[in-house]
């Protein structure tokens, strides 16, 4: 699961960063988080390696972590808001950093830290860094020019990644924060900007896929059996039901509040509820258990097992660890036929990171690299828009293998209209396909 949360408040920010990414959610003494800095605006910043402290605080300020001038212009941090009685109020203006979470589906952390097999999370960790590369390509800055304000793509953030592994209710909960700071560097302008994330959030679901893909590609190869789940995730084949339930304390506790709040305030119940259960997990938290380690910690989830559990756990490790790698191999046109007949029986244009999405979801766990996918893709019949070029369309061959004769009349005389407004074409063919299909159901 892929869970996005901006940080507005630079005091909140600066304690986020002390208390909670470098201790995780239990204290010990002797042990602490170290992050690890990512990305192409990272790097362009001379980051590299360990978070250090002083680096982090600095870029929480706008600053630049090595020189501390001003990083980008921009640099009011409230702004007034008036509602709709009237009433004036001041409220933070300036993104700080924004907080991406990713975590894999329960089986894998159990089997990771209870079952202790440390090749899962190298997996894991793999997997991260390929899904926020591709979340990377994303980013932007934006463009003032002439009284207008577009956004212009940059391909690059200032990005370090905390690995926890527990839920606040100490259960094992394998995750990693993916700090990305309110920084890019535009290099049209030579200039660093504030990020536009509008494309990185309705890519996030795209993301998330890469995550899911890479991580039980790496899991078949650790000699691991998944099943893919009707809810988007997927499960380790053998490992009980039970143990799913006893370790996500966290979950319950936040369905339980989360009914309790629909029960005082049954209005809500019509709004959106996804929303409301995510508010719940991220601002109502338990005390932080203190000096407690990773060794009291694996003593504590052990405790929990019952036999049968216990020896089911270490009967799926082994078996895994003795398994040959057995390589499921997935065709990248395959894949893509899949998802263009998913997405555009219901869609006229797509962003063709949707396609990828569903794509990396038929073929889940199978030997398809991302990269060919990709290749693949761009070779397809698709019709692209040149102004925006995440936009595309199914092409002629497309709609000629779908239209009757009389239709095919109507398609030559509306294409003849796109010479004159060419930065139209892919609406056009958006309504082109949307005619012929209202003419199929006549």
């Amino acid at each position: 699961m892929l869970s996005p949360k901006t940080q507005y408040n630079l005091k909140n920010a600066k304690e986020y960063f002390e208390e909670h990414l470098c201790v995780g959610d239990y204290y010990s003494e002797c042990e602490k988080i170290s992050g690890q800095w990512v990305c192409k605006g990272a790097a362009r910043l001379g980051l590299r390696g360990h978070v250090k402290r002083d680096e982090f605080l600095h870029l929480c300020e706008n600053l630049h972590p090595q020189t501390g001038e001003l990083l980008t212009q921009r640099q009011k941090t409230t702004r007034w808001m008036v509602d709709e009685k009237g009433d004036e109020w001041e409220t933070a203006n300036r993104r700080v950093f924004y907080d991406f979470t990713i975590s894999p589906p329960k089986d894998v952390s159990i089997l990771a830290l209870v079952g202790a097999d440390d090749r899962i999370t190298v997996a894991h960790d793999r997997a991260i860094a390929l899904a926020i590369a591709e979340l990377e390509q994303f980013a932007a800055a934006r463009v003032r020019s002439a009284g207008s304000f577009t956004d212009r793509q940059t391909g690059n953030i200032v990005g370090a990644i905390f690995r926890h592994d527990t839920s606040r209710a100490l259960d094992p909960h394998l995750h990693s924060h993916c700090i990305l700071f309110n920084a890019t560097h535009d290099a049209a302008e030579d200039r660093w900007k504030a990020l536009q994330n509008y494309e990185m959030l309705s890519a996030q679901k795209y993301v998330e896929n890469v995550y899911y893909h890479e991580l039980a590609r790496e899991l078949r190869r650790c000699g691991y059996e998944i099943e893919n789940q009707p809810r988007g995730d997927f499960i380790i084949r053998g490992l009980p039901q039970e143990l799913r339930e006893k370790f996500s304390k966290r979950h319950l506790e936040i369905d339980e509040k989360t009914r309790e709040l629909l029960e005082r305030e049954p209005q809500k119940a019509a709004g959106n509820v996804a929303e409301i259960r995510e508010n719940i997990a991220h601002n109502e938290h338990s005390r932080k258990i203190r000096d407690i380690g990773a060794g009291r910690l694996k003593e504590l989830w052990e405790s929990q097992l019952s036999a049968a559990e216990g020896r089911a756990v270490k009967s799926i490790i082994v078996s895994a660890q003795g398994s040959p790698t057995v390589f499921h191999e997935a065709g990248a046109a395959e894949s893509l036929v899949w998802a263009e007949d998913h997405l555009f029986d219901r869609k006229s244009v797509v962003r063709e990171h949707e396609l990828w999405r569903h794509a990396l979801e038929h073929s889940r766990g199978c030997e398809l690299d991302l990269s060919v996918l990709k290749a693949a893709s761009a070779t397809r019949d698709y019709i692209r828009d040149s102004t925006k070029t995440a936009l595309v369309a199914m092409g002629a061959g497309f709609l000629l293998a779908q239209l009757p004769l009389r239709w095919m009349l109507l398609a030559l005389i509306k294409l003849v209209f796109l010479v004159v407004k060419p930065v139209t074409f892919i609406y056009a063919i958006s309504k082109l396909i949307d005619d012929v299909r209202a003419a199929k159901v006549e």
